[in-house]
């Protein structure tokens, strides 16, 4: 009885065995096809090509190198190369490795610069958590001479699965020097979502950085700007919504206002949008592919492009101003804006006769503008310029036809 229960056992310790070896290997292979699946998805994105080099794969440890090249017609690629070390377990794969990024033949980060990465894929969810971490260094071989870029340390989160993914970004100061001026980045803080794929998405992200500082001639600076954004494509439209706010601008140290924005953008053609986007790189290839090199340039490869730009217009996109706050105690102001504009999209083949290279082309599209827009407790000196009485209270712009009115006045610009 005994010796039957030890062979019972022992069988059920050697099917376990060999059911776990089976998943150890699927896991492996599952990991494996994510990577594959990875390195196509980054390949197919324009302007840039991705490939995977030194591969050894095992069950319990797999190792290569990606590698990220820009497509640049002219001057040198920026080539990133990502060493990484995978270790698979039966429900999970964890990944790290290191970044080396190089411009014409140089390392641009030091060793003890280089960003550093890691993430796990879950094998049997598909989810996946990611993080990129960088230290602070200084780089003069990003921007032309004799600029320098100060980055300050920083990382990048990143989890989710195919088709929805959560990314937050926070990052200490940056500082960019072009001589005797420099441009001074705050602490910055970004926070998203992307759903969807290369055809529908909904979009939404919020973004926060403590100053952005001019140094030179005329120094400004902006302090606590605030930002949040969704962004909508699916099949027939593509939509937008967006607020933002600044609690300081200052000029030369001097506090001279605050304000917030909101405003939405809706009702453009999703289909019309999508041919543009997928055309443009399309044409940019042709026009750097040297066929054709005295004919081809910037205003010929946009002017080819005027009739998918008349179509992204044909379902008379509206632009609606939601609330536009200015207040600066130095100028005596605290005024308040609202209202929409319509730009008519109707007949867009005749818009598309012009090129939009043509002074005609946005004259033609100036006459299509409809809409209005309020603004209330307006600067007494700006009702003056406007020909109006100083104490006039609201300003009410009207636009039909491409014909600007203020307050039944008629405007010349």
């Amino acid at each position: 009885m005994h010796k039957k229960r030890w062979i019972g056992g022992a069988c059920l310790l050697v099917l376990l065995g060999i059911g776990w070896c089976a998943a150890q290997a699927w896991s492996s292979h599952v990991g494996e096809q994510a990577l594959e699946r990875l390195t196509a998805r980054l390949d197919a994105r324009d302007g840039w090509q991705a490939s995977r080099h030194e591969v050894e794969q095992g069950w319990w440890h797999s190792s290569g190198v990606l590698r990220l090249e820009t497509v640049a017609p002219e001057g040198s690629p920026l080539r990133v190369a990502l060493p990484y070390r995978v270790r698979h377990g039966v429900l999970s794969s964890h990944l790290d490795g290191e970044a080396v990024v190089t411009h014409a033949g140089e390392t641009l980060l030091a060793a003890d610069a280089a960003p550093t990465w890691q993430a796990t894929y879950r094998t049997l969810s598909g989810d996946m958590k990611g993080q990129l971490k960088w230290p602070a260094f200084t780089s003069r071989g990003v921007l032309p001479k004799p600029a320098s870029l100060e980055v300050g340390a920083g990382e990048l989160m990143l989890h989710g699965h195919a088709g929805d993914v959560r990314y937050h970004l926070r990052s200490a100061p940056w500082r960019v020097s072009l001589g005797e001026a420099s441009l001074d980045i705050g602490a910055l803080d970004v926070e998203g979502r992307h759903r969807g794929d290369e055809r529908t998405f909904h979009h939404t992200t919020r973004l926060s950085l403590a100053t952005l500082t001019w140094h030179g001639g005329a120094p400004f600076s902006l302090n606590a700007l605030n930002y949040e954004a969704d962004m909508r494509l699916d099949d027939e439209t593509f939509g937008y919504h967006g607020e933002g706010d600044v609690a300081d601008i200052a000029v030369a140290g001097q506090s001279v206002a605050s304000g917030r924005m909101s405003l939405g953008l809706e009702r453009v053609d999703a289909d019309a949008l999508r041919a543009l986007v997928e055309r443009m790189p399309a044409d940019s290839v042709g026009a750097d592919s040297g066929r054709d090199v005295t004919s081809i340039d910037e205003m010929s490869r946009w002017a080819r492009l005027t009739p998918l730009v008349a179509d992204v217009l044909r379902d008379s996109p509206r632009l609606t101003l939601e609330a536009l706050q200015v207040t600066s105690e130095a100028f005596g102001v605290d005024s308040r804006a609202f209202g929409e504009l319509t730009l008519d999209g109707d007949d867009s083949a005749s818009l598309a006769a012009t090129p939009v290279t043509s002074p005609a082309f946005w004259r033609h599209l100036q006459q299509r503008l409809n809409g209005h827009v309020t603004l209330v407790d307006a600067p007494a000196l700006l009702a003056l310029h406007l020909g109006l009485a100083p104490e006039t209270p609201r300003l009410v712009f009207r636009i039909d036809d491409g014909q600007w009115r203020v307050n039944e006045r008629a405007l010349h610009w």
